[in-house]
């Protein structure tokens, strides 16, 4: 029996979010097909809004679909990814750029508290890889879920800031390709040198931001997204199954 939802749209609005949810966590791996009658059955509806989910998630970039061939995962290769993050850095510089023109005193008081729940989520994420023992994976997961968390938090307030809706909304965009959960993939991954650079990298965020410096805020995001972007890469070169690379 079919599952009754609300409304057509929500219902495609579930079927598009929770697909686009396991390709982001591997459930549906790049290369592999998404079949219409397979997809029906696995969220007892019919096929009919399953074929506007991948409508959708086509034109998102997620997967492709050929004439008798069906849906694949799509696979982006590093210079898609590395397109992906110059962008983003180059739009998030501008979207940070116009914060500092505009941030409100309490969205600062924010900023700098979200800071320091990143800086403690990754002091406590190392600590817990560095002791080991048969708990420590479980431990270090949900502290990387955590500064996953804080991590999207900071930039929101950056965004909201921005108060340019039309800029946060191509931003957004960039984020729900596939790689909007590639660097979340590799964090555990990361040498504790490079996290703590990423944290480094809030705080120069958050200095230029609080001092209302407008060019050195564009500056230190646009650092951020860009060598972000150079790390996920290298990682994927080094590690193209996802394996953590030898420290």
């Amino acid at each position: 029996m079919e599952r009754a939802y609300p409304a057509a749209e929500e219902l495609l609005q579930h079927l598009v979010e929770s697909i686009s949810a396991k390709i982001f966590n591997g459930a549906y791996a790049p290369g592999q097909k998404l079949r219409q009658e397979t997809l029906a059955e696995e969220y007892d509806v019919s096929r009919t809004p399953v074929r506007e989910a991948l409508r959708q998630l086509e034109i998102k970039g997620l997967i492709v679909q050929q004439l008798r061939y069906g849906a694949t995962v799509v696979a982006p290769t590093v210079k898609d990814i590395s397109a992906n993050y110059w962008l983003r850095g180059e739009l998030e510089g501008m979207a940070a750029e116009l914060a500092a023109h505009g941030i409100s005193d309490v969205d600062l008081q924010r900023l700098h508290a979200t800071h320091a729940e990143c800086a403690q989520a990754v002091s406590a994420l190392y600590a817990e890889v560095n002791a080991g023992g048969a708990g420590a994976p479980r431990h270090a997961a949900a502290s990387m879920r955590h500064w996953v968390l804080k991590n999207q938090e900071f930039h929101a307030l950056i965004f909201r800031a921005a108060d340019n809706p039309s800029l946060e909304r191509i931003i957004k965009d960039l984020h729900t390709d596939y790689t909007r959960n590639l660097l979340n993939m590799t964090v555990l991954g990361m040498y504790e040198t490079r996290m703590k650079k990423n944290i480094e990298h809030h705080a120069a965020i958050v200095e230029a931001l609080t001092s209302r410096d407008a060019a050195a805020s564009r500056a230190a995001m646009r650092t951020h997204i860009h060598e972000s972007g150079e790390f996920v890469v290298e990682w994927l070169q080094k590690c193209p199954q996802g394996r953590q690379p030898q420290r």
